[in-house]
């Protein structure tokens, strides 16, 4: 029974953590970047003695659409900074850390079951079929990324590791296709 109730506390876990990032994913508010190039056209408009190269070279180094050039930006952009931070503490108590990276186009949720009694509860089989009931859930985050981050054919990989880093389960998850 202790098992059962430590194994369905995990899945939970998880699942609030990944539901979290999917709604946390798009955010109405303009991004810090958007808000810079916008007080930067300001700056140009009152001291025109700036040389014309600086001007082209800060342009540059934002996209048009406002948008993340990459996965490891989006990352560590403070909005997203914020709140990994307070999904990693609410897992604290849990047996369970994660962490989260890019790889290339892939976004990588790295979940390490640090508890010994914990880890003893939960075999590979059950950390698969919580991966498989969560799908939906990480194609959906796959799908919103490209909203945030100039990528195309995102992946969101999800490993469940050992106290060694060790994989015990890794799935990937692309779009899903609607």
């Amino acid at each position: 029974m202790k098992n059962l109730i430590r194994k369905m506390l995990l899945v939970m876990c998880v699942a609030t953590f990944a539901l979290a990032f999917t709604a946390c994913g798009k955010s109405d508010k303009p991004e810090p970047d958007a808000v810079e190039e916008e007080d930067t056209a300001k700056d140009e408009a009152e001291e025109p003695e700036e040389p014309a190269a600086e001007n082209e070279e800060d342009a540059s180094d934002l996209p048009a659409s406002g948008k993340y050039a990459t996965l490891e930006d989006f990352i560590n952009s403070d909005l997203m900074q914020e709140q990994l931070d307070s999904q990693i503490a609410s897992l604290e108590g849990t047996g369970l850390t994660a962490d989260i990276t890019a790889e290339d186009n892939k976004l990588v949720y790295n979940f390490t079951i640090t508890d010994p009694n914990v880890a003893a509860s939960l075999d590979a089989a059950a950390l698969q079929s919580s991966l498989d009931s969560q799908a939906s859930t990480f194609e959906s985050i796959a799908s919103t990324i490209p909203l945030a981050v100039e990528i195309d054919n995102p992946v969101v990989v999800v490993r469940y590791l050992d106290s060694t880093g060790a994989v015990i389960v890794s799935q990937e998850f692309a779009p899903s296709a609607e």
